[in-house]
């Protein structure tokens, strides 16, 4: 589809990370997903019912121990291959991940329940390519719709997506009734 890369990570990463959730899960780590940036933040349920672990509350130990760097050189091989696909980025201004990531996690009924693009306002302006990969098979529900090219990913274990920051690809979760799903996310920020 045009703009989105679709790109498969190391299947044994994305079992390490949902394992990393839970245990961060036991530890009271984990947080309701909320809406917004900063100040502005809040909990909607009808928009966003998810579990989230921000990669800044996670102990170096913990991101040591379950393979949170692994992952990060997988998202970096993806990049690679992204802006191969689309030379223009590799002459554009430095971007790198500048915002915490999360593991989020959906339980049965849950999602991100909102049609919505990532970078909306000055508080994100500096937002320019969004990633996000699957860290479990849903096979009820689960993808990710983008809405203007009318097109749905099936949630599959390892496939990480990259995509515009911008309004042209607006997207929103499909809702499982009857699976759990895990994803990590965030973006690549203009430094």
């Amino acid at each position: 589809m045009q703009f989105v890369g679709d790109f498969i990570v190391d299947p044994r990463v994305c079992d390490r990370l949902v394992e990393l959730h839970r245990a961060c899960d036991r530890k009271g780590l984990v947080k309701r997903g909320n809406l917004g940036k900063a100040d502005a933040a809040i909990v909607d349920l009808a928009k966003k019912d998810s579990f989230d672990l921000t990669a800044s509350a996670i102990p170096e130990a913990l991101q040591d121990e379950y393979g949170l760097p692994a992952y990060f050189a997988e998202l970096q091989r993806c990049l690679a291959l992204y802006t191969d696909q689309h030379p223009m980025l590799k002459v554009v201004g430095t971007y790198r991940m500048t915002e915490s990531p999360a593991i989020q996690h959906y339980r049965p009924g849950g999602g991100f329940k909102l049609a919505h693009f990532e970078r909306t306002g000055l508080a994100n302006t500096t937002r320019m390519l969004v990633w996000m990969t699957y860290l479990n098979d849903v096979t009820d529900g689960g993808g990710t719709r983008f809405v203007y090219q009318d097109h749905t990913f099936e949630a599959r274990k390892g496939r990480t997506l990259i995509w515009p920051s911008d309004f042209t690809h607006t997207h929103v979760g499909v809702v499982s009734s009857t699976q759990h799903k895990y994803i990590i996310t965030g973006w690549f920020n203009f430094v």
